[in-house]
C-alpha cells in the first residue's frame, strides 16, 4: 500500500482524521513502558535522551526500566546532526514512527492508509502557516470522529498538547527558503576545505556525527530555528521540549517539523536538474564506525542506510505537494541582485570545479553574548578583498565569458554554552561608515549547544559553528564603494532573554571568499 502524506495546513477543520487519529495513536504508545521498543518514550530515546531533563518534565518515573545497556547502545541516541547523514537518518526515524503509530492506531480501528502529516510553515500563500497548528494547541480534544464539530460532543485531554512548548508560531524569516533550497550541492565545499566555505543543503561529510559541528542549509533553517521558534524558553527560565535535541521527540509537534524537512529534501531534488544525492560509497553505505539502527513495527531491523532512503517510490510514500517554492532554479540569479546581471544558461555554465577557500579576515578574539547585542569588528585584508571586488565585475559573469562571482561566508565559530533555547540575528554593515543601516544575514538558534560543548561528549566540546552567506549584502556594499572601508562590523542581537549563567560564547568571527564553483 503507498500512503500519501498530507499537509496540516489544507486539512478544513482543527481536528481532521489524521490529526485525530494521530492524536490517538501517541496515547496508545505513551501507555507503553519506556522499555518497550514500541513505545512513546523508546522512540523518543532514539533522537536523544536526558534522563535528569526527562525526570524534570515528568516523562521518567523514579525507578523506571530501561532497556540492556547493549540496547540503548544500539538503538537510543542516534540522531544525526551537523553532519551529510542528517536527511536520510531523519527520514529512517521518521518511517519507523510513522509505521508504529499507524500500528497502534489501526489496533484503535482507525485507517489502514493512515499517514504523517507534515506543517509547512513556508507556505507564502496562506496567512495561518506560521501558527502552530491549533490541533496541538488545544487542550482537549473530541473523544470520536462523530463529537467533532458539536458543541456538546465529548472530550478528553489532547494527546498532541504539551505543556513545555513556549513558542506560538514560527518568526516569518525563519520559515524563509530562498538561501536553503537555491543552492545545488548537497555537501558544499570539500571536507578539508569547509571551514571556510559552502556547507551545502545537506551538510558538510562526515563519520557518525550524534554532535558536530557545521550544518547543512536545510538543517541551520527553518529545522533549527523553527525547533527554537516552537519550543522555546519559560520567563522562568524553563526550556521548552522542542528547544533541545535530547527533549524534542517528545513533542508530537517534532514528528510533523522532521515529517516538513523530509518533504524540503524531496522539493531540493525535484526542482532542479543539477541537484542530486552524494554517489560516494561513504554517504551511501552511512557511517561505518556506528551503522544506523532503525526497526519497523514489529522491532525488527530494516534497511536504514542513505542508499535505502533515497527513493520514496521504494519506501512506499509521497507528498502530496512537493512543487518548487521559489520557481526558479538558478542559484546564481538568487546571488547577484546587486550587478542586475542574467546568470549563464545551464548550456554555457562553467564545468563545476573544486572551489578555493581564502580568509578574508577575523576577528581578535571570542566574545560573550548575552542579553544586549554584540558588536564585533572583522579586519579585512587587502589582497583578497581587490580579488573578491574583481570577480563582481560584469566581466566575470557575462554569458560570454561564463563564470560566478566568488562567494563570501561568514562563520561564528566554537559557540559555546548552555542555552540550547537561545536564538540571535547576525547583522553586517561597513566598519568605516557610520551612517551605514546594518544589513540582516540571518539567524541561528543554538539547538543542540550543551552538547556540543560537553568536553565528554563525541565532539570534544568543540560547540557548533554557523555559517552564513553574505555574498549578497558584500556585493551591495561592493557597488556603494564600501568595500574598501578596511573592516567590516558584525552585530549579533538576541531575540530573546539571554542571561549570564548560560555562558555563550563565540570562538571567533571569520569571513572566507570562495572562488572557483
Amino acid at each position: 500500500m503507498a500512503f500519501t502524506r498530507r499537509g496540516v495546513l489544507s486539512f478544513k477543520q482543527t481536528w481532521d482524521p489524521t490529526l485525530l487519529w494521530y492524536a490517538k495513536g501517541v496515547g496508545k504508545l505513551r501507555q507503553r513502558a519506556t522499555a518497550e521498543k514500541t513505545s512513546w518514550n523508546y522512540l523518543a530515546a532514539m533522537h536523544g535522551i536526558s534522563q535528569r531533563l526527562w525526570t524534570d518534565a515528568g516523562y521518567l518515573k523514579k525507578g523506571e526500566k530501561f532497556p540492556s545497556q547493549s540496547e540503548r547502545d544500539r538503538y537510543w541516541q542516534q540522531c544525526q546532526h551537523q553532519s551529510w547523514y542528517f536527511l536520510p537518518w531523519h527520514r529512517a526515524y521518521l518511517l519507523s514512527f510513522e509505521a508504529i503509530v499507524r500500528d497502534a492506531i489501526v489496533s484503535l480501528g482507525g485507517p489502514k492508509d493512515w499517514a504523517l502529516p507534515y506543517w509547512n510553515y513556508s507556505a507564502r500563500n496562506n496567512p495561518k502557516a506560521l501558527d502552530i497548528p491549533a490541533a496541538f494547541v488545544a487542550k482537549t480534544r473530541p473523544e470520536n470522529e462523530s463529537d467533532v464539530g458539536k458543541a456538546h460532543g465529548k472530550t478528553v485531554p489532547n494527546e498532541l498538547y504539551v505543556a513545555l512548548r513556549f513558542g506560538t508560531g514560527v518568526d516569518p524569516n525563519d520559515a524563509e527558503l530562498d538561501d536553503r533550497i537555491a543552492d545545488n550541492d548537497f555537501t558544499g565545499t570539500d571536507p578539508g576545505q569547509r571551514a571556510g566555505g559552502a556547507t551545502g543543503v545537506g551538510g558538510p561529510q562526515t563519520p557518525f556525527s550524534h554532535a558536530g559541528q557545521y550544518e547543512g542549509l536545510i538543517e541551520a533553517a527553518p529545522h533549527d530555528l523553527v525547533h527554537g521558534d516552537v519550543g522555546g524558553r519559560s520567563s522562568r527560565g524553563v526550556f521548552g521540549l522542542m528547544s533541545n535535541p535530547n527533549t524534542a521527540a517528545l513533542d508530537p509537534i517534532f514528528w510533523i517539523h522532521h515529517c516538513n524537512i523530509d518533504r524540503l529534501w524531496e522539493v531540493w531534488l525535484r526542482r532542479d536538474s543539477r541537484n542530486a544525492n552524494p554517489t560516494d560509497s561513504d554517504w551511501l553505505d552511512g557511517p561505518s564506525d556506528q551503522p544506523f539502527a532503525i526497526f519497523d513495527a514489529g522491532g525488527k531491523d530494516i534497511p536504514s542506510t542513505p542508499r535505502d532512503m533515497r527513493d520514496l517510490t521504494k519506501l512506499g510514500y509521497d507528498y502530496d505537494d512537493t512543487s518548487d517554492p521559489l520557481g526558479h532554479a538558478a542559484r546564481r540569479q538568487l546571488r547577484l541582485t546587486g550587478l542586475g546581471l542574467a546568470a549563464p544558461t545551464p548550456a554555457l555554465a562553467a564545468p563545476h570545479m573544486a572551489p578555493k577557500v581564502e580568509l578574508m579576515g577575523a576577528s581578535k578574539g571570542g566574545l560573550k553574548l548575552g542579553a544586549r547585542p554584540i558588536t564585533a569588528e572583522v579586519k579585512l585584508a587587502p589582497k583578497p578583498v581587490a580579488a573578491l571586488a574583481q570577480s563582481f565585475t560584469a566581466n566575470a559573469v557575462n554569458p560570454a565569458t561564463p563564470g560566478e562571482p566568488d562567494r563570501v561566508f561568514l562563520h561564528l565559530q566554537n559557540i559555546r554554552g548552555k542555552n540550547d533555547a537561545a536564538m540571535f540575528d547576525v547583522f553586517v554593515s561597513p566598519k568605516a561608515k557610520k551612517d551605514a543601516k546594518p544589513v540582516r544575514v540571518g539567524a541561528f538558534a543554538l539547538f543542540g549547544l550543551e552538547s556540543a560543548s560537553d568536553k565528554k561528549g563525541k565532539s570534544g566540546g568543540a560547540g557548533l559553528t554557523k555559517v552564513f552567506e553574505i555574498t549578497k549584502a558584500i556585493d551591495a556594499m561592493h557597488l556603494r564603494g564600501q568595500l574598501d572601508a578596511g573592516a567590516l562590523n558584525v552585530q549579533i542581537v538576541p531575540r530573546r532573554t539571554v542571561r549570564d549563567a548560560d555562558a555563550i560564547k563565540v570562538g571567533q568571527i571569520s569571513l572566507h571568499r570562495q572562488s572557483g564553483t
